[in-house]
């Protein structure tokens, strides 16, 4: 039972990881380029704050996926110094492809769904803009 707690405490931390990446993080800078903009009217700086802040605010959470990727296990500090496929010998022994951990699976799961959440809302809500003639 015990990892099947474990299991579900790590696919609660999962969802709550990919649902604070794909809509805290914009939803939280459209708030800031709100407050920014001070009327109903759309400014251009409002807009930079939103794409500038989305930008680094991502920029930060690649550097820290990236830095505790990097603290990883043993196993995969071993994998460090093995050659890629296309730079070994044709000799060489066959490599099993190496398994993403849960940080990768985060990420993906992230881009995954805020691809289709953007997709669905750009075909059913969105407005094409162009003026009628």
């Amino acid at each position: 039972m015990k990892g099947g707690a474990i299991l579900i405490a790590r696919f609660t931390l999962g969802a709550l990881l990919v649902a604070l990446l794909a809509a805290g993080i914009p939803l939280a800078w459209v708030w800031v380029g709100s407050q920014v903009q001070g009327g109903t009217e759309p400014s251009a700086t409002a807009i930079a704050t939103v794409v500038a802040g989305c930008l680094c605010s991502y920029a930060v959470v690649a550097l820290i996926a990236a830095w505790l990727k990097g603290r990883g296990d043993v196993a995969s500090a071993a994998q460090r110094h093995e050659r890629y496929a296309w730079n070994r010998s044709m000799r060489d022994e066959a490599k099993t492809p190496r398994q993403t951990n849960f940080l990768e699976n985060v990420l993906i799961i992230t881009t995954i769904v805020v691809a289709l959440v953007v997709t669905v809302w750009f075909f059913l809500y969105g407005s094409p803009g162009v003026p009628q003639i």
